[in-house]
């Protein structure tokens, strides 16, 4: 496989992600640096991604599924001449909690409440506040509050 590999780096949006195990989270981060935009998104095979973690395919495709069935990630099949092709991607949901995360470390000002982000109905909080009550999606940053 082929990337631009630069070193693991598990992003705040996908870190604070109380719901998703830490298998998951790194699952997330290698779909999403093998993704292959020109080619529909990563294409790498349940095999591969068993000797990479050094983990069982089965166990490969209960965590896709898991994160497929969580929003995390999106599955395509699509069918070749040869019988057919899987191309998983991170959610556009995922993409954009990440991307408004790399926005906040890159920006000098903040014209939101410094530790809040909105968008939609998206709320990207930082680790050391409380999460408000009301909001629509909350991402639970502290895995002993419920």
């Amino acid at each position: 496989m082929n990337r631009a590999f630069k070193g693991i780096w598990i992003p705040k949006a996908v870190w604070i992600i109380t719901e998703l195990t830490l298998q998951e989270k790194v699952f997330v981060v290698e779909i999403n640096s093998l993704e292959n935009n020109g080619k529909g998104g990563c294409y790498a095979s349940n095999k591969y991604f068993a000797e990479f973690f050094v983990i069982s395919e089965s166990r490969v495709s209960d965590v896709i599924k898991s994160l497929v069935d969580k929003g995390m990630i999106t599955r395509k099949i699509t069918k070749t001449q040869t019988g057919s092709k899987r191309y998983i991607k991170v959610s556009q949901y995922l993409k954009t909690a990440i991307a408004h995360c790399n926005n906040l470390i890159d920006s000098t000002s903040q014209k939101h409440h410094p530790h809040y982000v909105k968008n939609d109905s998206i709320l990207i909080q930082d680790i050391n506040t409380p999460i408000r009550k009301g909001n629509k999606r909350n991402m639970n940053v502290n895995p002993r509050k419920k």
